[in-house]
């Protein structure tokens, strides 16, 4: 395999990177400074501070973490910045991200009475418009939205929320969960939980009483981010980075050999917290679970027939800030190289023109969209899947990208491992059949983990994240 994909997307890791503190900074006393860590290992750091500035209050929430993905190390920064006018209005979010050299993000502006916003997403034409709910909170302000929990006694709450990593207004579920720690009796402890298209993203906060932040856990590319305050030395030099590879790739119990790549194979999964792991079934992937394990077998028909729905057939065929099927340059591309009686033709050659096509650098980390790569001609196959997405939505073929792992003898160092990739799966006018632009054709080492629009969040699927997921057992169905 040459092209694996990053699930380790921008958005799909629930932090944002940010633009700033490329070099060592100097710490300001005004500022609140967080050691962050993941698996006991400092790995970053982090700031929040609140600044007046021309008549307006500006607050802003920048991190920096230290990784490395095969075998360079890489510097993912985040910035979150609200400003409010003097009286407490919200005029603008911006959160932006910085992975290497690629810029990502997205800019909010309300409107003067604060009952819309218009979303402009970086790399992406036009603006998305948004009727904000009563009451919708902004990062800056949660902290004081969640202080009835501890203050008016409330199990929890239901809030409007501004996800930083949705681009958009979100319900949010807070609750208390647990007595204060005996050492900081002073300390609340609050869980968030926001759901999402197959699974939930949850977040745990730690509060003083004043509703300083302490402590924080935060879903980080298939493991735990933690922030805990720090009163000194917090933007240390880091020693040794985040392993990004060590928690995306899952270890294969045998070699595969090419022979067998056709299929069926069947495998038998399992997660480390030893519940199952909950995969979607397609009409390419059967997949059963019991208590503890699934089962999947995957070949070109190996699961039950699909239907396209309604719904789905609008989900599928509609533009997004990812999948730009309407941009005029994806439309004259599709209809350049999208020639073709029936959609099997038409999708056979355009992963042709897309393999073609896409003859720049590689770049594993950040979330391009179809757009920026038809112009670039760059990105891992992540991008290879959104640009054929559009490009199939653009000859009126319903396509969705598949999410997963493919078999891979050799990878960043590491031999016989399922990495992370991406797919297309489109409506072939009587299945949804997969299509791999990244590789050149599907097989049956393909592990579909979560399927969507080709929104980077619709990778989130802890059940099948890859940091937990073992292969017990794998083998050719005869």
């Amino acid at each position: 395999m040459t092209d694996p994909p990053s699930l380790r997307k921008l958005l799909l890791s629930g932090c944002w990177l940010v633009s700033a503190f490329c070099t060592h900074t100097t710490l300001a006393a005004d500022r609140q400074w967080y050691r962050l860590s993941i698996d006991g290992d400092r790995v970053g750091y982090a700031w929040r501070d609140r600044v007046l500035e021309s008549g307006e209050y500006i607050d802003s929430e920048v991190a920096r973490v230290e990784l490395e993905e095969l075998r360079k190390r890489q510097t993912v920064e985040m910035r979150t910045k609200v400003t409010r006018t003097a009286g407490g209005l919200a005029k603008e979010i911006h959160v932006e991200s910085l992975i290497g050299t690629e810029r990502n993000g997205w800019d909010g502006r309300f409107d003067a009475d604060g009952h819309a916003m218009n979303v402009s997403v970086a790399t992406t034409s036009g603006a998305q418009a948004y009727l904000t709910p009563p009451g919708l909170i902004l990062p800056d302000t949660l902290h004081a939205a969640l202080k009835p929990l501890w203050f008016d006694g409330h199990p929890n709450i239901e809030l409007a929320y501004l996800e930083p990593t949705a681009a958009k207004p979100v319900q949010l579920r807070a609750e208390l969960i647990a007595s204060p720690p005996r050492s900081e009796p002073q300390i609340i402890q609050i869980r968030t939980t926001e759901a999402l298209i197959h699974s939930v993203r949850q977040e745990i906060l730690w509060f003083d009483v004043q509703g300083n932040l302490r402590h924080l856990e935060r879903p980080f590319f298939g493991s735990t981010l933690i922030w805990d305050a720090c009163l000194r030395d917090c933007d240390a030099p880091i020693e040794r980075p985040f392993d990004l590879m060590a928690k995306l790739v899952v270890q294969s119990p045998y070699r595969v050999p090419k022979s067998a790549f056709p299929g069926p194979i069947r495998y038998v999964l399992s997660r480390v917290d030893g519940t199952p792991a909950r995969l979607p079934a397609t009409g390419e992937q059967s997949v059963v679970t019991d208590d503890a394990r699934t089962i999947v077998t995957i070949c070109n028909t190996c699961g039950l027939p699909e239907e396209l729905t309604e719904s789905d057939r609008k989900r599928y065929l509609q533009p997004n800030a990812w999948v730009q099927s309407d941009a005029a340059d994806i439309r004259q591309f599709a209809r350049r190289h999208g020639a073709g009686r029936t959609p099997l033709e038409i999708m056979s050659r355009l992963v042709d023109a897309v393999r073609f096509h896409m003859t720049g650098p590689v770049d594993y980390l950040g979330y391009a969209s179809a757009a920026e790569a038809l112009r670039t001609r760059s990105g891992d196959c992540t991008e290879y899947a959104v640009l054929l997405a559009a490009l199939a939505r653009a000859r009126n073929i319903p396509a969705r990208v598949a999410y997963g792992l493919v078999y891979a003898d050799r990878f960043s160092g590491k031999k016989d491992v399922f990495s992370p990739h991406a797919w297309v799966q489109a409506w072939t006018g009587t299945r949804w059949e997969s299509f791999d632009a990244g590789i050149g054709e599907f097989d049956a080492t393909h592990l579909a983990l979560s399927i969507g629009s080709g929104d980077p969040r619709d990778v989130e699927n802890p059940a099948g994240a890859p940091a937990k997921l073992r292969i017990e057992k794998l083998g050719l169905v005869k």
